[in-house]
C-alpha cells in the first residue's frame, strides 16, 4: 500500500510504501515505467508511515528487478519508543529534550538492518539525512563489499548542533533525526572530505513558529523538520568550502552531480556537458551576507540560521537556459517545473 506523504507545505506523490499487499508490485512497476524510480520508506513513525522489515525487503526486491531504488529514513522505532517513554516518565519530553528522545543508536541499528536486507536481495538503497558518522561509515563499508548503498547528509546536521535545544526557541530546531552533539557534527562533516557522503540535501520542511509552538511540550506530537532548501548551498559553501577547505569540485559533486546520478537523471542534470539541460547557478564566492528571515523567500517565519554570517551565494540562475534570477532578483517567476523521467538505477 502506497500512501500520500505530506511534509509541511509539500506533498510527495507517490508517498511511502507502508504495508505490503498484492497491489504493490503493479503500482511499483507503473511508477518506474512513468520514470519514477525511487520510493520513500520509513523505519519509524509507527502507525503512520513506518514499514516493517518484510515490507522493506519485498519492496527492495521488486524495485531491484525494475531498476528502481528505495530511499529510506532509518531510525529503529522500538529504540525510539523506549527512549521517548523514559523521557516522558521523567518529565523531559518537551522540545528542549529532543536530542534525548531519538538517540544515535536508533539510527545505526536501523541502518545496519536495512543494509543487510539490501545486500540479501542485491538492491540499491539510498539513506536520507544521516546524522552520525557511524551511520555513514556503515554504508561506506557495505559499498566496499559491493552493495549499491548511498549516504545523504543535510545542511542542518552538518552545521548545527544540539546546543540549539537549550536556547530560547528549542521547538524551532526539532527535526528527525535530531541535531547531534558538536563532536558528532564534526565527525560527520569530515566525511564530506573522505567521499563517504554521497550527497547533501536539505530535508526541507517549511513549518512556521506557530505550528512548532503548538505542540512544543511533547516532541512525540510536534511537527518535526526544518526549513532549509534556500539556505542549503550557501550554508554548506560558507562553512565547508570557505572555512574548512572543502574543494569546490567536491562541493559541486555533493550538491549537483551525485544527486543527479543517484536519481537516474545524469547527464541531463548535474553537469555542464553538451546536451545537458542548461540549469546553472552562477556563484559569487566572495559575497558576504547575513542570513535573516526577512531576506529569504521560504514560506515560513524563521530560519535556523538566523544571524549567521555567510560567504558565497548564487547571483544569477538559469533554468533550461533561461535567466530566472539576475543579480539576486527574481526576473522570471513563471513556473518551470516539469516531470523528468528517471533512467533505471542499476549502477
Amino acid at each position: 500500500m502506497l500512501e500520500e506523504q505530506v511534509h509541511g507545505e509539500f506533498a510527495q506523490f507517490p508517498g511511502p510504501v507502508v504495508e505490503w499487499d498484492d497491489t504493490v508490485p503493479d503500482q511499483l512497476a507503473s511508477l518506474v515505467a512513468d520514470g519514477i524510480a525511487t520510493v520513500k520508506m520509513f523505519t519509524t513513525y509507527r502507525g503512520e508511515t513506518m514499514a516493517d522489515e518484510d515490507t522493506v525487503l519485498r519492496t527492495m526486491k521488486t524495485l531491484a528487478v525494475l531498476g528502481g531504488m528505495v530511499v529510506i529514513h532509518c531510525e529503529a522505532d522500538h529504540i525510539i519508543g523506549d527512549a521517548q517513554q523514559r523521557c516522558a516518565d521523567a518529565g523531559r519530553i518537551g522540545a528542549s529534550h529532543m536530542a534525548d528522545t531519538r538517540p544515535g543508536l536508533a539510527e545505526t541499528a536501523s541502518v545496519a538492518e536495512i543494509l543487510a536486507i539490501a545486500e540479501s536481495v542485491d538492491a540499491a538503497v539510498y539513506f536520507v539525512h544521516q546524522s552520525t558518522a557511524e551511520a555513514v561509515e556503515l554504508v561506506a563499508a557495505a559499498r566496499r563489499r559491493g552493495v549499491r548503498a548511498y549516504s545523504e547528509a543535510v545542511a542542518h546536521h552538518l552545521v548545527l548542533d544540539d546546543s540549539a535545544y537549550v536556547g530560547d526557541r528549542p521547538e524551532r530546531f526539532v527535526c528527525c533525526p535530531p541535531l547531534r552533539p558538536a563532536d558528532q557534527v564534526r565527525a560527520l562533516g569530515r566525511h564530506l572530505f573522505t567521499g563517504e557522503v554521497t550527497t547533501i540535501g536539505s530535508d526541507h520542511c517549511c513549518y512556521d513558529t506557530a505550528q512548532k509552538e503548538s505542540r512544543s511540550g511533547d516532541v512525540r506530537a510536534m511537527p518535526n523538520g526544518l526549513p532549509g532548501v534556500e539556505t542549503r548551498l550557501p550554508v554548506i559553501f560558507s562553512e565547508y568550502v570557505v572555512r574548512r577547505g572543502l574543494p569546490v569540485t567536491r562541493f559541486v559533486e555533493l550538491t549537483a552531480a551525485n544527486p543527479a546520478r543517484t536519481n537516474g537523471l545524469y547527464p541531463r542534470k548535474g553537469t555542464l556537458l553538451p546536451g545537458a539541460d542548461a540549469d546553472i547557478a552562477i556563484w559569487d564566492p566572495a559575497a558576504e551576507w547575513q542570513v535573516t528571515t526577512g531576506a529569504l523567500h521560504m514560506a515560513t517565519d524563521y530560519t535556523p540560521y538566523e544571524g549567521m554570517t555567510i560567504t558565497g551565494r548564487p547571483k544569477t540562475v538559469l533554468v533550461g537556459g533561461r535567466v530566472v534570477v539576475d543579480g539576486g532578483v527574481l526576473v522570471d517567476p513563471a513556473p518551470r517545473g516539469r516531470h523528468l523521467k528517471s533512467t533505471p538505477i542499476m549502477a
